[in-house]
């Protein structure tokens, strides 16, 4: 007699999470990539020049609110300030991390189910987490965590009687406010509204102790803004989104309705497909092969308005970008992780093989493709920095160049030469260098072409400065 296939354990799903969430370590070291040179330059400056609520960048005001830089700056000045990068990756993927626990955490409340939890918090340590955005310096993964806590306090809080877990989810939510930007309000009250339509929950969310806990979340940003930094950051935040309407055109939108689901799909692999396949053939499936969730069954309804009230804003704005809705990819992944389920234990397995051959791939990836690429068309940042001090020395140093890659050059300068960083030149500058995007002779003459992947840096020089000559070097 064919024997009934089972779940895997708990615990296998666990040890499973453990090996992958070490796979964010692989990257640790990789040169920087993209824009996170404006993150550990905030940093840097914000403890050499010991302000830490405005935040400024190469001396320049910065919209971007401190908190994950207040993370970061212990953990760098315990590392050494020459490993800042590493440090801010390290605060990044332990945000990753802590966020596939908080999902596990929701989903054992909301379904009773220990396997399923943490079958959840794996689907979660995939696809675009794992590869790319789980460990990368921004501030998108620790954004994420601070409000899906919120969220997910708010709802435990409503489905188990929990009133006091509100305030622990507006101290997230705090967080997460001073993380990025104020849609992490935007976030919160979408799902908020969600749960709101629900009667039982609705007599928790009305208790003296839960509109308290609101009202202090909205009196800390209200506070932040007005006597910490002014309105600094909700005008940079309102800026960008103004700017954003402005560059957008029809074309951008049509091609963005079609574009960003697509994307949004293929950023969950291998599970997405997964679930999509297994959801379709399941139509046709007998209810006895099915899973079935023990005690309580997910409130899927709840979940997907959540989601969608959250993902459609982002889908129908053309100058969206998919990191934009990290904060509810926990939710995606709990639809995603729950559709699998239903399929049974035997696809379920099948999944969760697929998994062990991503985590797999990405230590691959990790180890030697992502190192080898960097090197081959990217550049040596950390030697062109070194050429850069060397050839400067004894002279005024600046920087026009605000590019991912001119930043990265000047994040490698500022850490070996710390806490002296960069600043824009002044209106009148006679004798010096200054580093910039492109030759403009205004600015200077050209001393020094950088070849950095498709990318040129230019180290133009005014005064006695120029006398160190010109040339070109890849």
């Amino acid at each position: 007699m064919e024997s009934i296939p089972s779940f895997p354990s708990a615990k296998t799903l666990w040890w499973l999470y453990a090996i992958a969430a070490l796979s964010l370590l692989t990257t640790l070291r990789l040169p920087y990539v993209g824009e996170e040179a404006v993150y550990t330059i905030i940093s840097l400056e914000m403890w050499a020049n010991r302000e830490f609520f405005l935040t400024t960048l190469c001396g320049t005001t910065n919209p971007r609110p401190p908190f994950l830089n207040w993370l970061v700056i212990p953990l760098a000045n315990l590392m050494g300030w020459e490993h800042v990068l590493q440090a801010s990756r390290l605060v990044t993927a332990a945000a990753t991390v802590a966020t596939g626990g908080v999902l596990a955490w929701l989903t054992t409340h909301l379904t009773r189910n220990h396997v399923l939890a943490a079958f959840a918090a794996l689907v979660y340590l995939s696809g675009d987490v794992l590869f790319y955005r789980g460990w990368l310096a921004y501030s998108d993964s620790l954004f994420t965590l601070c409000v899906f806590a919120a969220i997910a306090c708010t709802w435990v809080a409503v489905e188990r009687g929990r009133a006091w877990l509100i305030w622990i989810g507006m101290a997230a939510l705090t967080c997460g406010f001073l993380t990025k930007v104020p849609t992490a309000y935007v976030f919160y009250g979408a799902a908020f509204v969600v749960l709101f339509f629900r009667r039982d929950y609705r007599r928790v969310l009305l208790r003296p102790g839960s509109i308290a806990a609101h009202l202090a979340g909205i009196a800390a940003f209200i506070l932040w803004n007005l006597y910490v930094v002014r309105g600094a950051h909700s005008t940079g935040a309102v800026e960008d989104i103004v700017y954003k309407f402005q560059i957008a055109g029809v074309a951008n939108y049509l091609n963005q309705l079609w574009a960003f689901p697509l994307e949004t799909f293929l950023r969950f692999l291998p599970a997405s497909v997964l679930a999509a396949y297994f959801w379709y053939r399941g139509r046709n499936t007998s209810p006895g092969t099915k899973a079935v969730v023990t005690q309580d069954a997910l409130p899927l309804a709840l979940l997907v308005w959540m989601t969608a009230l959250n993902f459609l804003p982002y889908w129908w704005w053309p100058e969206s970008h998919i990191r934009y809705i990290m904060p509810i990819y926990p939710l995606i992944t709990l639809i995603i992780a729950y559709v699998i389920w239903q399929a049974g234990a035997a696809r379920v397995r099948l999944a969760v093989r697929w998994l062990v051959v991503f985590i797999a791939l990405k230590y691959a990836l990790g180890l030697w493709a992502f190192p080898a690429y960097q090197e081959k068309f990217r550049g040596n940042y950390a030697a062109t920095a070194a050429n850069i001090l060397e050839k400067t020395r004894g002279f005024p140093l600046y920087v026009t160049d605000f590019s991912a890659t001119g930043l990265s050059v000047s994040a490698h300068i500022y850490t070996m030469r710390f806490p002296q960083g960069l600043i824009k030149p002044p209106d009148k500058w006679d004798n010096g260098y200054v580093l910039a995007y492109t030759a403009n002779p205004q600015l200077g003459q050209v001393s020094q072409r950088y070849q950095l992947g498709g990318n040129e840096l230019f180290l133009l020089c005014r005064g006695s400065a120029c006398q160190a000559g010109t040339g070109e070097r890849k």
